[in-house]
């Protein structure tokens, strides 16, 4: 009888949080980073940052999720140790940024269910994660700085606010990982009634939609197959749900083979939130230059990663810590537009609050504006293709594909 994943997963969390309550660690907690108490207000026109791709929650979610709540001090770990890129909404909203698109997933919850079987509780718990969200947003405290869009109109209302004192940083739900549908396409309709924008449909594990590079080693659970590579016969019918209820397909995550299958199935423009080049940083996660043109080509956006770890080739996240910075950020971008012969398919995904190594010159979102002034050097001063990079690019893209929520 083989060990199976959850069970191996369970055991070795379980062993950390035996750890760290004896304190072995406890040197590490306080070491995440923060935002600073304010950011420099820009200085220039008036788009900053859509971010495709962001985890302003991911804390409260990790306080909520049964592992943190048998664990704190695991959770407190997971929070302040490994997740080391910092949100804030004040900062956001100081910074000008116009659009975040949150990102849901439970980490925990994903390392902990099956590799292949859908859990039916999935769904369940993706609502909460929404509801946490929209309470959150409800907060006077919160509710002066970002304000939720439902739908395409809700959205294009808060950018019009824009330059007045009514202006907001408008935030969409996302979903990462199809895992959270459970298995059933009757959440796809439910998800869109809330107002989801975006799905990627595959995460760390293959969940029966589609393959994803190997996050972690394949330990089958007893009676379990090593699932297909590409897309299955369910993704494409999630694909097809998707698209009939206005959702926008991510594929970020996803192996080459399972994209390659996408793109043939899918009859909309695609997107990739938080991506990166496979000709610039040999990754599994990374896109080779085709796709990126076959992207393009189906009306698609290339949102580029803040992570430099993906985004060039680093041996590992020690010295990503050390030398990746914004020039690999700025590099990516520049290859993506050779790559389009244009650039108005290129948008940014930061991933920040996600569990990633962010470039050295920047901890907080709110400081966006210094990844600007190196595109404004690259580009010669050219304020149109920054703002369409930075921002306008998604902005049309969503107020042209998405259309769920009521």
């Amino acid at each position: 009888h083989l060990l199976g994943r959850r069970d191996f997963l369970r055991i070795g969390i379980s062993s950390a949080a035996g750890i760290l309550s004896a304190g072995t660690f406890g040197t590490f907690l306080g070491c995440g980073s923060s935002c600073p108490g304010n950011v420099p207000l820009p200085r220039h026109g008036r788009r900053v940052l859509a971010d495709l791709h962001v985890h302003p929650m991911m804390n409260d979610w990790i306080d909520r999720t049964p592992v943190a709540v048998r664990n704190p001090l695991l959770g407190e770990v997971a929070k302040n140790f490994f997740n080391t890129t910092y949100t804030s909404w004040e900062t956001s909203h100081q910074a000008q940024i116009d659009l975040m698109c949150v990102a849901h997933i439970n980490v925990f919850d994903e390392w902990l269910s099956m590799p292949t079987d859908p859990n039916p509780e999935a769904p369940a718990a993706t609502l909460r994660m929404m509801d946490i969200l929209e309470d959150e947003l409800r907060k006077p405290e919160v509710a002066r700085y970002a304000s939720f869009a439902k739908n395409s109109k809700q959205l294009s209302d808060l950018l019009g606010r824009k330059g007045t004192p009514e202006y907001r940083v408008a935030v969409l739900h996302a979903l990462e990982g199809g895992h959270a549908l459970g298995g059933s396409l009757d959440s796809v309709e439910q998800f869109a009634r809330r107002g989801v924008a975006l799905i990627t449909i595959t995460h760390f594990f293959n969940k029966g939609i589609a393959s994803s590079p190997n996050a972690y080693p394949f330990f089958p659970d007893a009676g379990a197959r090593r699932a297909n590579q590409g897309l299955s016969e369910f993704g494409a019918e999630v694909i097809k749900k998707m698209e009939g209820t206005g959702i926008i397909v991510d594929v970020t995550h996803t192996t080459s083979t399972a994209l390659e299958q996408i793109l043939r199935v899918a009859t909309k423009p695609v997107v990739a939130t938080h991506a990166s080049a496979r000709t610039l940083g040999d990754h599994p996660y990374s896109f080779y230059d085709e796709h990126i043109q076959e992207i393009k080509q189906k009306g698609g956006i290339i949102g580029v990663v803040l992570y430099p770890f993906v985004l060039s080739n680093f041996s590992n996240e020690e010295t990503v810590k050390e030398h990746g910075s914004l020039h690999d950020v700025v590099r990516t971008i520049r290859h993506v537009c050779k790559i389009c012969g244009t650039h108005k398919n290129i948008g940014m995904g930061s991933d920040f609050s996600g569990f990633i190594v962010g470039p050295k010159e920047m901890s907080c979102l709110g400081q966006i504006d210094k990844l600007r002034d190196m595109l404004m050097t690259e580009f010669g001063n050219d304020q149109t293709i920054v703002e369409d990079i930075m921002a306008n690019n998604v902005l049309d893209f969503l107020q042209k594909n998405w259309t769920s929520g009521v």
